[in-house]
């Protein structure tokens, strides 16, 4: 049974039932109790979040039960309402739980309500602590394309069918979450795009959806940095984008051996990781396009003591073509087996 870390929010204008209410509640072990009498100081109150709302559906200064239905929907607010009144009607019935409502509770039903009420709320408790929200899960699915367009990569949460927060590790969103006081009770966090560890990708030859490079910008035929190398990196980009997607991976040779971040690192100004990550962006901003940067996720990882980059490229629905500073011209690629390929202008019209 959980009891201790649920918090309650309870909407009732009539001292003695509230009185009788809190008490029963208390012996059941529920310890984070706010009240309210009205519904708009109920509203008030809802600027820190509960995880279950128990209110009246009927007082005298207004109509509370809808009222705070409305305003849990209009805020996104991840809280389970349930209805507990003395005037029940098959229609309140009906409204609230078109409404979202997960329960209505008569306090004129025979035995105890409040076994009923603490029933409900651990009822609510143990399903959306097992399966989460249905309701978020299925809209998740239903737009997982937009949602990759734009989350390629992250984990996302979601509170009543909108994305309220993303980051990189999940970890990092539930403390974002906790920062801003969302209570995570029927919050849906899920992962978009599955991203296969390097170390798991480097053990796989190079194909339509896989490509190795040595370096993002020095070259090691000459030893010395090239900076027209960038865009070997940024035509494989724009290949991905205009395919099927797919990752490259910087400092991996072609036979597989590793060759690491660390002559690129050298090139860049207080050199890291971060620095590297944020030269790959602006080169894809200035060439490709700056939309196009939710498509794409870069991440690092340490494999035999050297720092290893990936870049995960999500098929663009709109077309990527890649412009070279100097030819002022713009190039299209798409991927051949394991090959960035060029297109000219009447293959170009054929693939469009």
């Amino acid at each position: 049974m959980q009891t201790q870390n649920v918090h309650l929010l309870v909407v009732e204008d009539n001292p003695r039932y509230l009185s009788e209410l809190l008490e029963w509640l208390q012996d059941y072990g529920y310890q984070e109790i706010e009240t309210a009498t009205s519904a708009t100081q109920a509203q008030e109150k809802l600027q820190v979040p509960f995880d279950v709302i128990i209110s009246d559906m009927r007082m005298e200064q207004d109509d509370s039960g809808f009222a705070i239905v409305s305003e849990v929907k209009a805020r996104n607010l991840s809280s389970v309402v349930i209805i507990l009144t003395a005037n029940d009607t098959v229609g309140d019935c009906r409204t609230a739980f078109k409404r979202g409502v997960w329960d209505y509770i008569s306090k004129n039903m025979p035995g105890n309500v409040y076994d009923v009420l603490h029933e409900s709320i651990q009822d609510a408790i143990a399903y959306f602590n097992r399966w989460g929200n249905v309701q978020n899960e299925q809209w998740i699915t239903e737009n997982l394309e937009t949602l990759e367009q734009n989350y390629f990569g992250q984990y996302i949460a979601v509170i009543n069918k909108t994305v309220i927060d993303a980051a990189d590790t999940e970890e990092a969103l539930k403390q974002q979450i906790e920062e801003r006081q969302l209570r995570r009770f029927l919050t849906t966090i899920r992962k978009i795009g599955d991203l296969r560890p390097i170390s798991e990708l480097i053990q796989l030859p190079e194909s339509d959806r896989l490509e190795y490079k040595s370096t993002f910008q020095w070259d090691v035929k000459l030893n010395r940095e090239n900076k027209d190398l960038r865009f070997t990196t940024l035509k494989t980009i724009v290949a991905f984008l205009n395919s099927e997607g797919g990752t490259l991976i910087i400092g991996v040779e072609d036979n597989g051996n590793i060759f690491g971040l660390e002559k690129d690192l050298s090139l860049l100004k207080n050199g890291n990781i971060d620095k590297l990550e944020r030269t790959v962006i602006d080169s894809v901003c200035n060439h490709i396009g700056k939309n196009f940067t939710q498509q794409i996720k870069i991440r690092f990882e340490k494999i035999d003591g050297k720092d290893i980059c990936a870049i995960d490229v999500k098929k663009s629905v709109r077309k990527a073509w890649l412009q070279r500073t100097k030819e002022k011209k713009l190039e299209f690629y798409v991927r051949m087996s394991n090959k960035s390929e060029p297109l000219e202008i009447p293959d170009i019209y054929n693939h469009l």
